[in-house]
């Protein structure tokens, strides 16, 4: 069965509305692929509910997911794709590069968008940026939660040093209702 979405945020309250999306993917920690090939029941119908092949990878798809059963349907354009939400310049409120961490603008806040790797992306699972940690707490679809874990939803600490991007969608997509 696909999930039905609501049509508008479930809340205006930005804080409120971040911690519902956290929530709602924090539902899946600890969930696992069966043989570690994007191979699993909850996978199938977070990506299918997406639009995607059931067994795409979904760290794309679980993220848009969390967002969309709470009301908030991210303007990206292609909801697998990764680089989808670091493409809009506007969004991007950090930037790492050869001198260093450089955020821009506003500090993260909880369920921004990380890339990571190559083409990764996890939610920012701490709701306050603290630039003097060299490590933050994050939460991933596709991703494993350690050595010997076998694939799925879990809550990792990274290094602050594998985050390349991070991009803000929520602020700019609560404006653009109350316009």
């Amino acid at each position: 069965m696909l999930a039905t979405y609501p049509a508008k945020p479930i809340t205006l309250d930005e804080t409120k509305l971040r911690q519902a999306i956290y929530d709602s993917a924090a539902t899946f920690l600890g969930l696992k692929e069966l043989t570690d090939h994007n191979d699993a029941e909850w996978i199938s119908k977070i990506n299918l509910s997406n639009g995607l092949p059931e067994r795409s990878l979904y760290c794309a798809s679980g993220f848009y997911f969390a967002h969309r059963i709470n009301g908030v349907k991210l303007p990206v354009k292609a909801v697998g794709m990764v680089a989808s939400y670091f493409a809009d310049p506007k969004k991007i409120i950090y930037r790492r590069n050869q001198r260093g961490n450089q955020r821009k603008g506003i500090k993260p806040r909880r369920m921004d968008a990380v890339s990571l790797y190559v083409s990764h992306i996890e939610g920012l699972a701490v709701e306050e940026w603290d630039m003097d940690e060299e490590e933050v707490y994050l939460i991933g679809f596709n991703t494993t939660g350690g050595r010997g874990t076998v694939g799925g939803c879990y809550r990792n600490r990274r290094k602050k040093s594998e985050i390349k991007l991070i991009a803000n969608w929520i602020t700019p997509y609560l404006l653009s209702l109350k316009q």
